[in-house]
């Protein structure tokens, strides 16, 4: 059996406006809180995810589309539905603000520069 998979196999990386299109909702389920809300930015590839957890307590993460290299790709291509993204905390910030309400966080929200800059 031969498991050497030449370049011409592999299936061509989309162009970045249909990863973007393609990645819109995706992995939403991960999150172990309610999501209550997606943000797009102007753009769609960032996103504020806000969640909700088990108390009430709001939180949430701006995440952005991390398109997978050609080593990546060709890793993972083959797997089924894989995507040529992902989504990752923007600038691996992963710490969240707690808001006891959804207008605190939307008067926060757009304080933030990334906010201001992409949404």
């Amino acid at each position: 059996m031969n498991f050497w998979i030449s370049k011409k196999d592999i299936p061509l990386m989309p162009q970045w406006e249909a990863i973007v299109e393609m990645m819109r909702d995706k992995y939403l389920e991960a999150f172990t809180d309610e999501v209550v809300e997606v943000i797009y930015s102007k753009d769609c590839s960032l996103r504020y995810v806000i969640l909700k957890d088990e108390k009430g307590l709001f939180t949430y993460q701006l995440e952005a589309i991390y398109q997978f290299d050609e080593d990546e790709w060709k890793y993972i291509c083959f797997h089924n539905d894989a995507l040529p993204a992902t989504w990752v905390p923007f600038g691996g910030i992963v710490g969240k603000s707690v808001f006891e309400n959804i207008n605190e966080w939307l008067k926060e929200l757009r304080a933030e520069p990334e906010y201001k800059q992409y949404f």
